[in-house]
């Protein structure tokens, strides 16, 4: 059935992203664009703060995170192959393919949150990049905000 099969896809890249953080990240941001290339990026909200994947060492936890680029690919490698593979199961049941996704979960309440877009985001002047950009300094004012910052 299609919407359990594409669920089981979005868990399984929460799953990575989630232990990616060891289970610390108070909120998992994955962006997942699919136009003709496929990039998708993960970023965590820990202690009211947003740090990009590579960054979680310095949330001050006292836990050693393994950012490593190794390890990096590897997580990187499982979201572009669920990606792949949310397309296909969307062929398969003639379902529109998200052309974006941002999906957002947090742990501790286990509060997940998924926005899909259906028309290509890009331009000759706006990268895939350029949309992972804007919505991380997005969800970091809505933090500043939340602090009153």
């Amino acid at each position: 059935m299609f919407e359990d099969e594409f669920s089981a896809l979005q868990a399984d890249m929460v799953d990575i992203c989630n232990e990616y953080s060891k289970g610390m990240a108070d909120t998992i941001f994955i962006y997942a664009a699919n136009e003709g290339m496929i990039l998708v990026q993960h970023f965590y909200c820990i202690n009211c703060n947003l740090y990009e994947c590579s960054k979680l060492n310095n949330a001050g936890l006292k836990v050693n995170f393994d950012t490593s680029d190794g390890c990096q690919e590897q997580v990187l490698d499982i979201l572009n192959e669920d990606i792949q593979k949310i397309e296909s199961v969307c062929n398969k049941y003639g379902q529109p393919v998200p052309k974006l996704m941002k999906l957002t979960y947090e742990p501790k309440t286990k509060k997940f949150n998924a926005e899909y877009t259906y028309e290509n985001q890009t331009s000759d002047d706006v990268s895939v990049f350029d949309n992972y950009d804007a919505w991380f300094e997005e969800e970091q004012r809505r933090l500043e905000k939340i602090q009153g910052k």
